[in-house]
């Protein structure tokens, strides 16, 4: 992943830099001064992402879920 990608993911995912070194725990001034333009980023970083992301998508369906459940117990309700 370059530096370009990785500001393109984080950016897609709604993160900064400095969101992304606050949930990643590492060092934002590392992050914009020794993840250049020419280097590779980190390797741990694109999969880290990718879960990041799976992760959201999980949390939003948890919610559609709750959101019908809870509908349906208020037709339940309702029907008794």
């Amino acid at each position: 992943m370059t530096r370009l990608e990785f500001d393109e993911k984080i950016k897609k995912l709604g993160l900064t830099r400095k969101t992304f070194a606050d949930i990643a725990k590492v060092s934002y001034s590392g992050i914009s001064t020794n993840w250049k333009d020419d280097k590779e980023i980190p390797a741990w970083v694109e999969p880290f992402l990718y879960y990041y992301e799976k992760c959201l998508a999980f949390d939003e369906l948890l919610t559609i879920l709750e959101k019908y459940k809870k509908e349906d117990n208020l037709e339940q309700t309702s029907k008794k």
